[in-house]
Order: C-alpha cells, then sequence, then structure tokens
C-alpha cells in the first residue's frame, strides 16, 4: 500500500510504522453518521421493500426455523469460504453429526465454519432478547472469543495489541495496513455510537445506511489479530435483526462477488468512494431476500409433492417416516443414526423409514465417504443453493 493510493485527507492521517520504511498505518476518519450517494437511493428503496414482502413471507411460513437453520449454515460456510475454508454445506452437516461419534472427527476448516454457526447464534438470542441494546463492542468480543475458541494464539475476545496487515505476506506487501493497536480501542468506541444509534432531531439514518457504514469502518479497524472479515460479516444481518428486519444471509452472496467485495471496501477505506460498496450491500440484500423467498416457494411445492407420494404408498401407520420429512429442512443431509438421535426412535425404525424415502425419490443416497450411510434430500440441498446468481445479477 502506498501512501499516494489514500484520499488526501487519509494521507494526513497515516501514522508511520518504526522501523518499515515507507509503511503507513491507516487511521480512519471518525465513523460517518450517514454518506450521501444520491446514486444509490433506488436501491435504498428496493431493498427496504424487499425486506417488508421476506418478512411476511416468513411471518407465514409454518417452517421458517427448520429452513433457517439450513440457511445460517450456508452462510457461515460461505463466510468462511470467503476466509479461504474449503468445507462445503454438506461437509458441515456430516460434521455436525460426526461429533456425537465417540472419536470426534478431526477436521479444523469444519470445526472453525461450526464455530462461526455457534457465534452467530449467540448473537442473534442476544439481539432477540435486548434489541438495538445488545450491539456494542462487549458483543464483538464475545463473538469473537466463541468463533475462533481455543485458538489462543488469535487470543479470542480480544482486540489486538501488534499491529496487523490486509493483504500480503509482509507489511511492506500489504494491500492495506489497519490502524495501530493502540488506537483501536478508541476507534471501535467510536463505532459503537453507530451500533447503539440514537436518532438525532429530526435526522434519521435507515439501518441499511448504517451496517453498510459500520461493516466498512470494522473493516477498516481490523480490531483482532485474526477473525476480522467473519466478525463484520456477521455484525451486518445482527444491525438488521436489531432494528427489527428479518433475517438475511449477505456472506452467501457476497462469497459470489468476492472480488468486487474486496474492491468495493478498498475503494470505501482508501479513497472514500463508497457508491461502490453500498451498491454491491444493498444488491446482496435484495438477493437475500428474493432467494429465500424463492426458496419458500420451492419448498412449499416440494412438500405437497411428498405429501401425495406419502399419502400413496402402500405402507401405512408409520408415523416415523413422515416425522423424517418433516426435518429435511433443516437436516437435509443424514444418516439412520441422526433420524434416531434426533427422532428418539429405534434404529431400525430409522433405517425403515429412510428406506422408504429412499423408494420414493424423497432421499438418495450420497456418495459421501463416511462409517454409517448418507442420505440426502437432493431437492431441498438444490432449492439452497440454485438461483443465487440469478438473482444477484437480477438486481442490476
Amino acid at each position: 500500500m502506498r501512501k499516494t493510493e489514500l484520499h488526501p485527507s487519509l494521507q494526513a492521517t497515516v501514522v508511520p510504522i518504526h522501523g518499515r520504511g515507507g509503511c503507513y498505518a491507516v487511521v480512519p476518519h471518525p465513523v460517518p453518521a450517514t454518506i450521501d450517494v444520491p446514486e444509490c437511493a433506488a436501491l435504498f428503496r428496493m431493498a427496504a421493500r424487499e425486506l417488508e414482502v421476506i418478512a411476511r413471507i416468513l411471518g407465514r411460513c409454518p417452517y421458517e426455523v427448520l429452513l433457517l437453520r439450513a440457511l445460517n449454515r450456508r452462510e457461515a460456510v460461505a463466510s468462511s469460504q470467503i476466509e479461504g475454508s474449503r468445507t462445503g454445506f454438506d461437509d458441515l452437516l456430516l460434521y455436525e453429526m460426526d461429533l456425537t461419534d465417540e472419536v470426534p472427527p478431526d477436521d479444523a476448516d469444519a470445526s472453525e465454519t461450526l464455530a462461526y454457526v455457534t457465534a452467530a447464534k449467540y448473537g442473534d438470542e442476544l439481539v432477540r432478547a435486548h434489541g438495538q441494546g445488545a450491539l456494542n463492542c462487549e458483543l464483538l468480543l464475545e463473538l469473537h472469543e466463541r468463533l475462533l475458541s481455543g485458538q489462543a494464539r488469535y487470543t479470542p475476545g480480544h482486540f489486538r495489541t501488534i499491529q496487523n496487515r490486509i493483504g500480503g505476506i509482509r507489511l511492506e506487501d500489504a494491500v492495506f495496513i489497519p490502524p495501530p493497536p493502540e488506537e483501536v480501542g478508541r476507534l471501535m468506541s467510536d463505532l459503537e455510537t453507530l451500533l447503539r444509534y440514537q436518532q438525532d432531531g429530526n435526522m434519521v439514518t435507515s439501518v441499511l445506511m448504517r451496517a453498510a457504514i459500520a461493516h466498512v469502518q470494522f473493516e477498516a479497524i481490523h480490531p483482532f489479530i485474526d477473525g476480522n472479515g467473519r466478525i463484520g460479516r456477521m455484525l451486518l444481518p445482527l444491525m438488521l435483526q436489531a432494528d427489527g428486519e428479518p433475517p438475511i444471509h449477505l456472506a452467501t452472496f457476497l462469497k459470489i462477488r468476492q472480488c468486487e467485495y474486496y474492491a468495493a471496501l478498498r475503494e470505501a477505506q482508501m479513497r472514500l468512494n463508497w457508491v461502490p460498496w453500498i451498491t454491491l450491500f444493498l444488491e446482496c440484500v435484495i438477493a437475500s431476500c428474493r432467494h429465500t423467498g424463492q426458496i419458500i416457494d420451492a419448498l412449499d411445492e416440494l412438500q405437497a409433492q411428498w405429501s401425495i407420494k406419502l399419502k400413496e404408498r402402500r405402507k401405512r401407520g408409520d408415523a416415523t417416516v413422515w416425522r423424517v420429512v418433516d426435518i429435511l429442512v433443516g437436516q437435509p443431509v443424514l444418516t439412520a443414526n441422526e433420524v434416531a438421535r434426533q427422532l428418539r426412535v429405534t434404529f431400525p425404525a430409522a433405517n425403515d423409514a429412510i428406506a422408504e424415502l429412499v423408494a420414493l425419490e424423497i432421499l438418495r443416497p450420497s456418495t459421501a465417504q463416511r462409517r454409517n450411510r448418507v442420505f440426502q434430500a437432493h431437492q431441498v440441498l438444490n432449492a439452497l443453493h440454485t438461483g443465487m446468481d440469478d438473482v444477484l445479477d437480477g438486481t442490476n
């Protein structure tokens, strides 16, 4: 990162790094209350409408909890993959099931992805209980502690006390150098004023604007040794939910446009050009809302088809089959052991139910190499993962 790449007003705030000639840490300006981006006005209105629509749809969805279980895991996978994880959606579900074995699996990638699920769930519970009051530095530290639990070298639950960098192997090669560690506490306290937003007179800043600003500022501060990207992406839906908006899943769509995402952050952080980032952020909000609506339409149709198949089958009176179908939205990858555990039935009953669902083509055997046979609700997986590019392209 060259000093000349920065906006002139940021060039005045840089701090030379001792012993590293030509390296400068960037101290961000105080967090702005809003950004004047008239180019994005139509997208702001569209995103607000889509949030209203998906809130109504989720409100009458009988399997909302199960769907969000799956979407939250898809989100954890995408956000972790942005950081280089190789764990896929199926891998994560299999890893969770394998944890019940006597010898837990050794998979660092999957373990970190599951930690994302755990941290995000904790944040969601706090926001549901306390609303905007949950959004503070303490929450961010607690999320970080859960995300990087067991990785002492990253000091989970603590702000960094060393200089870090974004990109490059050395500071000299970095794409961006965040502020010195002694500035982190002050800058995070400043960011907290935006998280704990209070209306200033007649001026109202929408939660969409606040979330977009907060993400850029958080990533510019980079307050942790590791985990900054994941915590920053976790913060986005939490801010919206704290303001009464429905759950959305942005990392899934940011992953699709990962190069554009990084470039947009750099434009805002280094050149104070907010238009690319706010545009991408709003497009991802719109895409998330629309795709969730499409998933619900597809699952409604699937469940109607399954109901017909089950009613027409010869064997009757076995409630276990129906109960397995009921969990497929939230658990589209399973084993007989997992069915027996979740439904509290015997292994033979679980195995028989799965065999019948395979015969009806509701489940298919997976090619995953596991000690226990794995089965997939392939149509649910297709609904969760297809059409994402289309809805994202449709926001342009």
